[in-house]
């Protein structure tokens, strides 16, 4: 199998970003058999992301790296793409049932970490966070979480984000004295993420909030979050709108905001918004679970006011680069 690498016509660049751009927000959505296709035809006319994608999904479908991803992963790698070099550099079952895989897999990582590492010592924060992923596949853990604060310290939302959610919290890297320093820093890092609009933060933030009681903090997130195109966080934005201070006696005390009343209406248009968009059953169930309170003339309301949520705006999930 082979992947040409020439670009044909002037246009070819931008039909080829054009592509990877329609294939990432499919991928995003959870269409990965459509985006698989864009991806492919973005990897032909030379883009050098495309491959990575369209090998990473090939992937998926068999849990293993099969010669076709391995092909896909090879063209991003020749074309220095990190994550590439780094998938090539795993081992065991990824490497596939027939283990037949004949690549030095350790000279890839070691030529992942010469691609990050010029780039990193530069300020390229998006190379620290590949440092990260090389760091955290040879074993060095330490370097690992020194590199991603290091990109959380440049401004890197993700980084700020897996720096408060996957290091320091998930798996308590990093010293402290005390677990209430740890989870003042695991907030700031929140904050300055959820700052920058990155949904993820938003929702993780809002969440950690409303465990400790800082309810009109909380409350803040929760507005926003509804305004962003995560799915995750537009569900819990619209379902905490809706149920206000009833979600304590439907689902517990832990799931109260602290939101004075509920407003079924904006919630509920919010979810049903969400359900137009995405067809997931999640919205609808949300409701339903709350249609004692939501009377005919409510739910028309809410209809009318959904029409004007959401409209035109792919909903994503936020899948990381590497991590899936």
């Amino acid at each position: 199998m082979s992947f040409p690498l020439i670009v044909h016509g002037e246009k070819g660049p931008e039909q080829a970003d054009a592509l990877f751009q329609e294939g990432y927000t499919l991928y995003q959505r959870h269409y990965a058999t459509s985006a698989l296709t864009k991806f492919k035809e973005a990897a032909e006319l030379g883009h050098f992301e495309a491959p990575y994608y369209a090998g990473n999904i090939i992937r998926q479908n068999y849990t293993y790296i099969t010669k076709e991803s391995e092909q896909y992963y090879r063209q991003a790698a020749e074309g220095g793409d990190v994550y590439a070099m780094l998938r090539l550099g795993q081992k065991g079952r990824l490497c596939g049932t027939l283990r037949d895989c004949d690549y030095d897999r350790e000279a890839w990582i070691d030529r992942a970490l010469s691609a990050a590492l010029p780039r990193a010592d530069a300020g390229d924060s998006e190379a620290m966070m590949e440092l990260f992923s090389v760091y955290w596949q040879r074993g060095e853990r330490s370097k690992a979480f020194e590199w991603t604060k290091k990109a959380a310290e440049h401004g890197n939302p993700f980084a700020q984000y897996w720096l408060a959610v996957g290091l320091l919290d998930e798996r308590k890297m990093g010293f402290y004295w005390t677990q209430s320093s740890r989870q003042e820093d695991i907030l700031n890092w929140l904050r300055e993420s959820a700052e920058q609009g990155f949904p993820k933060a938003m929702l993780k933030l809002a969440l950690e909030l409303r465990k400790i009681g800082q309810f009109q903090e909380a409350q803040y997130w929760v507005e926003m979050m509804g305004k962003t195109d995560y799915y995750d966080a537009i569900l819990e934005s619209g379902t905490a709108i809706m149920l206000g201070p009833d979600a304590a006696t439907l689902y517990g005390q832990n799931s109260d905001y602290g939101f004075a009343e509920p407003r079924p209406v904006k919630g509920a248009a919010l979810l049903l918004a969400l359900h137009r968009q995405t067809g997931k059953k999640a919205p609808l169930e949300m409701i339903e679970a709350y249609q004692d309170h939501l009377t005919p003339e409510m739910m028309a309301e809410a209809e009318a006011l959904s029409k004007e949520l959401l409209v035109n705006k792919p909903i994503l999930h936020y899948l990381p680069k590497f991590g899936t």
